[in-house]
């Protein structure tokens, strides 16, 4: 190729365009020559009223210069000198650079274009970057470096994601990096000031700009109670690796002393898990050291075996009610520690659990420990090309307790039964035939107990039926569904007398449409109850034909028993009457936003109405939404009367109250309140709410949060989002809410 001749031009364009009659509404462009294209290589136009050059050298611009890029890029200044030797461009005066999420503007801009490298003068900047979703950033700077593509650094410079001219939070920085290649943020000698008044102090800050993982401290929190005295709390984050995380906590506790803490966090493709840890030396209130460890380990150790650990220590029974502030620990009795193995596969499941407990209570009141448990079970359907289905379960186990006064023993059953599954489209037919057999063997048998080793076997015959009537019906000019789904399904079940077995894991279930349409009226299998029975149930459905929607449910279920019954808990008294209470229940939505939905439990024997509840939803989308539930307990069943309301509402544009009660009316007291706002202008929020817990029937926990959100920098003091999410269903956070 030969070398290209030099080239000078000199022409007034603008000029000649005007002396011609030519409109000059917009500059005229000159395309960059082949000479230029790899030196400015991706930008590709050149507008100018005065453009000079040499072909190899360089090219210089004056007035209304403007430069594009194929992406979409423009750098606009009065005067470009570019050089095509040291791929270097130098504007004079106002410049102003603008590409998709950035906008520019300062004066004196140096730049090498190729690998976007130069530095600009008393820049005024707006920065989305290409995160999802933006988050765009804006400030000012005495001077910005650009450091490559997506990367920038700022001096003297000024930092927020608030709208300019209404920066209710500003980050002030002697130096600011900001990397959208690795989404992370730094400054130096950094200031937070919100409304004007300064809250945060750094020699050195690193911050998100996409809210995922990097490494450094976080938002400290801080706190007061009478119990602990001043708190604060710095926690450090370190994220190791895409899998691998740990975060150190030291907290202050002015009464107490320095409680150091930490959590160690991995995810692997075959195992995960998650430690924590803290130890208060030398608590100067209770004079002893305080600690807390929990281990948590899942593992799959190939695709039909996995297994699981977990082991929960506090130093003393006092550990969460001193030092936690979470109300829903303070409430915490038994503590797990279990190891467990699981196969699925080849038709069978099988497990191995070893499960112990630390109680923080009387040690008589902890649950059984298993030491250990053995299950099995299998399903085959379509047993021998027939309709019929083999199921089979069984276990053994050994329980122990750490009260010496608790009858301890092995117990082992095995359950396998057949079933015919017989099915149309109008209906279905299944009797199913079981055999129950059960081995117990007492450690420590007493004559006063009565407790001896026994072996059980008991048949258990089911026979569970249905029917799907529907047919078509009008009310008020609208066009319905209407369904009717009687139900009938028949337990019998022979009497053996079961007195001699302890109660390690049974106790009697509560009324319910799944409890009445089951074999055992007890959980576990220390009490089978004996049965000669059959539940009656039929559900209503009313379905808009026209939209498929469903309008109404109504459901009726009540047992009825043909023999008295014999099989009891210990101290547990027998039925009276030759049928269970009635249960109903409905739901219905009301409008698109509003839906209904209650239950009644009516007793046959008292003829009073044992138990009742109704409540609604109202939910007019993100960010709106109550919830009332009431509920009633005769008192011969329990005397419970409680009203809970839960809500998110905004109150006016960027204002949002939340709040729970749950009152209970026998005890005039409240068992759970939370009450708090929002408030979200956009670039920031804060959150305020106060949650009390009743913990018995005279003490209550009360835990204050009060949070200030900076958005794109930190959080400041602690999070009640899960309270919030927890206590109020349907709960939105205020940030993904769309005006």
């Amino acid at each position: 190729m030969p070398p290209l001749r030099p080239l000078t031009l000199t022409v007034a364009l603008a000029s000649v365009f005007a002396s011609n009659g030519w409109a000059t509404d917009a500059p005229p462009v000159l395309q960059m020559s082949e000479a230029l294209t790899p030196v400015a290589r991706g930008y590709n136009e050149i507008r100018a009223e005065r453009v000079d050059g040499t072909t190899g050298d360089f090219l210089q611009a004056e007035g209304a210069v403007s430069i594009r890029d194929d992406q979409g890029g423009q750098i606009k200044t009065p005067w470009l000198r570019y050089s095509e030797k040291d791929d270097l461009a130098t504007c004079r005066g106002p410049v102003q650079i603008t590409r998709p999420g950035e906008r520019i503007s300062g004066v004196d801009l140096t730049l090498r274009l190729t690998p976007r490298l130069g530095d600009l003068h008393s820049v005024h900047y707006w920065i989305a970057g290409h995160n999802k979703p933006p988050l765009p950033v804006q400030g000012v700077a005495k001077k910005l470096y650009l450091e490559g593509p997506e990367k920038y650094r700022m001096e003297e410079v000024t930092y927020s994601t608030c709208a300019a001219g209404q920066q209710d939070w500003v980050l002030k920085a002697d130096e600011i990096h900001i990397d959208y290649t690795t989404s992370l943020g730094k400054a130096r000698q950094a200031r937070v000031e919100y409304m004007g008044m300064p809250i945060l102090y750094s020699p050195w800050l690193r911050f998100s700009l996409d809210n995922a993982r990097k490494s450094g401290f976080l938002a400290p929190t801080y706190g007061a109670s009478d119990s602990n005295g001043l708190e604060f709390t710095l926690p450090w984050y370190w994220n190791i690796a895409p899998n691998r995380d740990a975060t150190l906590v030291p907290r202050y506790l002015g009464r107490r002393g320095l409680q150091l803490g930490g959590e160690f966090r991995y995810l692997e493709q075959d195992y995960s898990g998650k430690t924590w840890a803290d130890y208060l030396p030398s608590d100067s209130v209770a004079k002893r050291d305080r600690y807390q460890f929990d281990i948590q380990h899942q593992q799959r150790f190939s695709s039909q075996l996995s297994g699981s650990l977990r082991y929960h220590k506090v130093s003393d029974n006092a550990y969460f009610t001193d030092l936690s502030g979470l109300v829903n620990q303070t409430s915490q009795v038994n503590l797990p520690r279990e190891a467990s193995l699981a196969y699925q596969g080849n038709g069978w499941n099988a497990g191995l659990r070893v499960q112990t407990y630390q109680t923080l209570a009387d040690v008589a009141s902890a649950p059984y420990e298993q030491l250990p448990q053995i299950t099995a079970s299998t399903s085959q359907a379509d047993l021998y090309g027939s309709r019929a289905r083999l199921d089979v379960s069984g276990e053994i186990v050994h329980f122990d307790h750490p009260a010496s006064s608790k009858i301890t023993g092995t117990r082992a059953y095995a359950y396998p039964s057949v079933s015919l599954p017989l099915q149309t489209t109008y209906g279905y037919l299944t009797p199913k035939l079981g055999l129950h057999v059960s081995r117990y063997q007492i450690d420590n048998p007493t004559p006063s107990d009565g407790y001896t080793d026994t072996t059980r076997s008991l048949p258990i015959f089911s026979l569970d039926s249905g029917v799907y009537l529907e047919r078509d019906w009008q009310l008020g000019g609208r066009n319905f569904l209407h369904t009717l789904e009687p139900r009938a399904y028949y337990v019998r079940i022979p009497h053996t007398t079961q007195t001699q077995i302890p109660v390690f894991d049974s106790a009697l279930q509560d009324i319910s449409l799944p409890q009445l349409f089951s074999e055992n009226q007890f959980s576990g299998i220390d009490r089978i109850n004996d049965a000669n029975q059959l539940t009656i149930g039929v559900t209503n459905r009313f379905i808009n034909a026209d939209k498929g929607i469903e309008r109404l449910q109504l459901t009726l279920a009540q047992r009825f028993y043909f023999r008295d019954q014999t099989v009891t808990l210990p101290g547990g008294s027998t039925r009276a009457t030759d049928a269970s209470d009635v249960l109903a229940t409905a739901s219905a939505p009301i409008n698109a936003r509003l839906r209904l939905s209650g239950g009644l439990r009516y007793s046959s024997a008292d003829h009073v109405l044992a138990q009742g509840n109704l409540g609604g939803v109202y939910d007019g989308g993100p960010g709106k939404r109550i919830n009332a539930d009431y509920r009633y307990t005769d008192p011969r069943y329990g005397a419970l009367k409680s009203l809970d309301i839960s809500f998110q509402w905004p109150i006016k544009p960027q204002w949002y109250a939340v709040g729970r009660a749950n009152y209970a009316f026998v005890e005039k007291r409240l068992a759970e309140g939370l009450i708090g706002f929002e408030y979200n202008p956009g670039c920031w929020s804060l959150r305020g709410v106060i949650q009390q817990l009743a913990t018995t029937t005279t003490t209550a926990n009360t835990a204050f949060f009060l949070q200030l959100e900076l958005r794109g920098l930190t959080q400041l003091g602690p999070n009640p989002l899960d309270v919030l999410k927890r206590n109020i269903s349907g709960y939105t956070k205020s940030d993904d809410i769309t005006p």
